[in-house]
């Protein structure tokens, strides 16, 4: 028997994707499987908040991430951020889909443990479960918080009942664990600056994008 999907709910798995990487296709490949979604949208930002400005453009970085996404039929790049002249808030972007598939179906927004333990920084972070459930993905040496205000609003949402939360809309955090490969942009940024090969680190399209348009060199 194939698996059931969920042709209605949304699954959003944003980031700056400065390169996208295996590691964020493979981790992106299990969440709409776990979630049971036709398709889990990956949204690059424009003007991320929380960081300086990327060495690739917008434009550049979505490419990258649509030659990565081609061929797999249950990952979709979603240019909706980059229309944006502003920094990319996540309250607006959940807000912005929310509207668009109505009430009643359920919305989930994809984030890792690093993210997590930092989400009292962001924009009118306790207004986020009014329009999602939120997915948790576990990352290396970093643990969820014990005390505080995150902790205490992790406490009050939790759901660790997935079947349950499907039949929801909104309102509950979900914590799971993913394959995580070690691969970073970082560490591809660094690589290509050092003039060493990125081949298996990226799909083969995205290194032939980098190399190009002389990207991170």
């Amino acid at each position: 028997m194939g698996r059931s999907v969920n042709n209605m709910a949304v699954a959003l798995f944003g980031g700056t994707f400065n390169p996208v990487h295996i590691g964020h296709l493979r981790i992106a490949t299990e969440l709409a499987e776990l979630l049971q979604v036709d398709h889990l949208r990956l949204l690059p930002c424009a003007f991320p908040p929380h960081r300086g400005e990327p060495q690739a453009s917008a434009e550049q970085r979505l490419a990258m991430l649509t030659t990565a996404t081609a061929n797999q039929s249950m990952l979709v790049a979603d240019d909706m951020e980059l229309h944006r002249a502003a920094p990319s808030y996540s309250i607006d972007t959940l807000a912005l889909v929310r509207q668009q598939m109505g009430d009643t179906e359920p919305l989930f927004f994809c984030i890792g443990m690093d993210a997590l333990i930092k989400i009292n920084t962001w924009q009118r972070w306790q207004e986020l479960l009014l329009h999602c459930h939120i997915v948790v993905s576990s990352r290396p040496n970093t643990e969820q918080p014990q005390s505080g205000p995150v902790a205490d609003w992790i406490a009050q949402h939790r759901c660790d009942d997935l079947d349950t939360m499907q039949q929801r809309p909104a309102g509950n955090l979900y914590f799971c664990d993913l394959t995580m490969l070690d691969i970073s942009s970082t560490g591809i940024r660094e690589k290509i600056a050092q003039g060493k090969s990125i081949n298996f680190m990226t799909p083969d399209t995205v290194v032939e994008y980098i190399q190009q348009h002389h990207l991170y060199e």
